[in-house]
């Protein structure tokens, strides 16, 4: 761990925990970037703490589901608006819309519940490598951006954060056809603190991290192509058991259909001891512009 990385992900930490204004009204920021538009996740993530603030800590999110209604502005603060819909005998939910000049950019419903014992079973982790010896990220963009100068926005800041490593990386300059199917293992790039509900935030903001390229892969053209408009159009998630971000956790996708300008993504997310603790669904925007 080097002193840089601990600092990216303060500064990602203290991000996503918006400001209080009053009782269900919170005011969040984005930091300065050549990104035209706010990452989803993070309006994702920030959303998610807001709810949590308002809810007991002993009652942890267990799913959301959410909608990416207009491109976010990286340059203006964002207000979100929490409903505190029920607080029943075992489960919590509340809605958030997050705004900006007066006009909703996303909401997200959200359900907390009481820890439960009960039935348990899940799908095998996939066999695949493990990310001693992948190349990160970070290295590669920055590499990428060495000998490609002005060809591509720096990526975000708090990124640099997390610690990402793709097990089959595809060429950005000759993508081929292949299955609809990536993995990417990755974890906080330091210590993160113990409280369970910023794990679940900081989870979620990375699973927005690679999602939407997986329906790509099946087509010779990837989403850094000019004449693609992309855009996440929603995000589900479920939790199912307790977990780490800063232990390596691995992420496998798949893409089962695309149609009508639309690109369909599942996940799961899974400990590096094969306990599968999240699964994901996401629908993104694919148009092909003339």
């Amino acid at each position: 761990m080097t002193s840089s990385n601990k600092e990216e992900l303060d500064n990602l930490l203290n991000l996503l925990q918006v400001e209080q204004l009053d009782a269900y009204l919170f005011r969040g920021h984005s930091p300065d970037q050549e990104w035209p538009r706010v990452f989803g996740g993070q309006v994702l993530a920030q959303a998610m703490y807001a709810a949590s603030t308002t809810v007991p800590k002993e009652r942890q999110i267990h799913s959301l589901h959410s909608y990416f209604l207009r491109a976010g502005k990286p340059d203006r603060p964002i207000i979100f608006e929490v409903d505190p819909i029920r607080d029943g005998g075992s489960f919590t939910t509340r809605r958030v819309v997050a705004i900006q000049d007066g006009k909703a950019i996303f909401n997200i419903s959200i359900s907390f519940q009481d820890a439960e014992e009960g039935f348990e079973h899940q799908f095998d982790m996939p066999d695949v490598p493990g990310p001693e010896g992948l190349i990160s990220d970070v290295d590669y963009w920055e590499d990428v951006a060495s000998r490609y100068p002005g060809k591509f926005s720096k990526r975000p800041p708090s990124f640099k954060a997390v610690d990402s490593r793709s097990i089959n990386r595809r060429d950005l300059f000759d993508p081929q056809a292949e299955e609809p199917t990536q993995g990417v293992w990755f974890k906080a790039a330091s210590k993160m603190p113990d409280e369970p509900a910023l794990h679940q935030i900081m989870l979620a903001y990375i699973s927005d991290m690679h999602f939407m390229s997986t329906s790509m892969r099946p087509h010779n053209i990837s989403l850094g192509n000019s004449k693609i408009q992309a855009a996440s159009l929603d995000h589900c998630m479920w939790y199912h058991d307790d977990f780490r971000v800063d232990d390596w956790m691995y992420y496998h996708m798949d893409s089962p259909r695309s149609s009508h300008s639309r690109g369909m993504n599942r996940g799961s997310i899974y400990t590096q001891k094969g306990k599968l603790v999240a699964t994901t669904a996401q629908e993104g925007l694919i148009r092909l512009r003339d």
